[in-house]
């Protein structure tokens, strides 16, 4: 039987996700500062204006790619929780294995000393 070797580490991965959503909360309060804001400019700022109009497209684009940021941080976020996943199913099939490698030792060694 072929024991998989751990490649993650459960403190690293896990110092990962936190940092990622840390960032993602960041980006995400960011985002929302400045929708209020645009909120609050787009009163001031006419649309039929051409300085209004370059205004609102300038803000539609950072939405655009604040939202793409969000996105693969969260990708991210769910692949690095995914190895963590796969990490504690390794180490416990792998501590399962030691345990039951030991208990047949321990059954051998009992039948030769017996």
């Amino acid at each position: 039987m072929s024991t998989p070797i751990q490649q993650s580490s459960q403190s690293s991965t896990l110092l990962g996700i936190n940092a990622l959503n840390s960032a993602h909360a960041g980006i995400q309060r960011c985002k929302t500062d400045v929708d209020t804001t645009a909120g609050g400019l787009a009163t001031s700022y006419s649309s039929s204006s051409e300085d209004g109009h370059e205004f609102q497209k300038l803000l539609q684009q950072w939405d655009a790619q604040a939202q793409i940021i969000l996105n693969k941080l969260q990708g991210l976020i769910n692949n690095l929780s995914t190895t963590m996943r796969h990490h504690n199913a390794t180490q416990s099939a792998n501590t399962d294995m030691v345990r039951t490698s030991q208990s047949t030792s321990d059954s051998a060694y009992s039948q030769l000393a017996g």
